[in-house]
């Protein structure tokens, strides 16, 4: 932008400065939510190689399901912030957020060993985070049956929709589809993933919610011993420095928005043209006599000074409304167990039992792959939403079936973590 800026002059770059405007003013507000050092609550240790993190969250923060955080550990990268999907849901669970990191990349890896390493004594693990982001809206009770198909990590978007479903059993009237949750996972070690459907407070499944769940282990044919498919849980200290989770404009972010780039703008206005008549003119006289790429410069700059000004303004308006509330959720947070000390907190550790209600309505089947034709053909209902995250065969496996004809209530939609 800058050597197009220089390349055809201030009036014609006008062309795109609506969206580029846009863009400096959303990523420094970007910069300065990733500059808060985030409140941990816990992590939950899988033995498939996976780690949830749960943080605090300010109460009027609201998402929508499979919406993404990006999480950056200065103690693993200063420099690599990485998107992961929420399988939280924020009508379920008011004040934590919840993310899986799948260990596949050297990042995540080390977080992994990190985490696992039984000599872990760290009291507490500086995170920072951007987000969440997530789509504007999302409408699962126009469907009447939903189908979920995932492969290995790919169920994590689908917790957070099947949690927000549990929010609404407890507190609308209204009929919720009936759910049929279809994951595969190459080895048993994975089950364990189906453990964080239900949070850490331990619900459980609501009558109301009609789900069924087909679990598929493709590349072993019995179950392993149950001692390998422990769940280990640790909490973290509380540190008062920390923040939770908070929309970085608080919960009337679009108003916010709107007068930050109202008031910028209209700075940026009165800056130029003060400067273009008490500087620039004097010395140009109409004679384009003052270099372009300088006045160039100049107004960049100026633009740059009036959004950081105005975005400043507004981000610290709101953290100084919403500070007591922070201080107040810090406090029930130091309250919860008053007599540990620091190092039994940051090690206590917990095995998750299965829950009987999650237990009730799975069906684990070894040794092979999800006949997916049968179970989509299968599914009963008016409308039938199918969802689909995992490998690209099998998304495109899903997608044929659906547009095959065979079935005319099928309405596909893919969820794909490609960037």
């Amino acid at each position: 932008m800058l050597f197009y800026v220089l390349h055809v002059g201030v009036a014609f770059c006008f062309i795109t400065f609506p969206g580029f405007y846009i863009f400096m003013v959303d990523r420094f507000l970007r910069f300065l939510q990733s500059r808060d050092n985030i409140r941990l609550s816990s992590a939950r240790v899988l033995p498939a190689n996976t780690v949830e993190l749960t943080f605090f969250k300010n109460k009027g923060l609201v998402y929508n399901p499979t919406s993404i955080l990006f999480v950056n550990i200065p103690s693993i990268s200063k420099m690599q912030w990485h998107p992961f999907t929420i399988t939280s849901s924020s009508n379920l669970e008011a004040d934590k957020l919840s993310i899986v990191i799948k260990s596949e990349g050297k990042w995540s890896t080390k977080l992994y060993q990190m985490l696992s390493s039984s000599d872990h004594s760290d009291s507490s693990l500086s995170v920072s985070v951007e987000g969440p982001y997530g789509p504007v809206s999302t409408d699962f009770l126009r469907h009447e049956s939903l189908v979920m198909v995932s492969g290995g990590s790919g169920i994590t978007p689908f917790i957070s929709i099947i949690r927000d479903l549990i929010a609404m059993s407890q507190t609308t009237t209204c009929e919720l589809p009936k759910i049929t949750l279809i994951c595969a996972f190459k080895n048993a070690s994975g089950i364990s993933m189906l453990d964080l459907i239900l949070p850490t407070s331990g619900l459980e499944l609501s009558s109301d919610l009609n789900i069924q769940i087909e679990a598929f282990i493709t590349k072993e044919t019995e179950p392993r011993n149950e001692e390998t498919q422990k769940i280990r849980t640790i909490w973290f200290k509380p540190s008062p420095s920390d923040q939770p989770i908070s929309a970085i404009l608080g919960p009337n972010s679009w108003l916010w928005l709107a007068a930050i780039l109202a008031s910028s703008t209209l700075i940026f206005m009165i800056i130029v043209g003060v400067m273009t008549r008490y500087y620039i003119y004097p010395i140009d006289q109409n004679k384009n006599m003052y270099n372009v790429a300088s006045r160039s410069i100049l107004y960049l700059l100026v633009l740059c000074v009036s959004i950081m000004v105005t975005s400043s303004a507004a981000v610290l308006l709101n953290k100084k409304k919403y500070n007591a509330e922070s201080s107040k959720q810090v406090q029930n947070v130091d309250v919860q167990s008053p007599t540990l000390s620091p190092s039994s907190w940051a090690n206590r550790e917990i095995e998750s039992s299965p829950k009987d209600s999650l237990v009730q309505c799975t069906n684990l089947h070894f040794g092979g792959r999800p006949d997916l034709k049968k179970y989509l053909l299968e599914t009963k209902g008016s409308s039938v939403g199918v969802m689909v995250c995992g490998p690209k065969k099998m998304r495109q496996e899903v997608a044929t079936i659906c547009s095959s004809g065979l079935a005319e209530n099928l309405h596909f939609e893919s969820i794909s973590f490609s960037w």
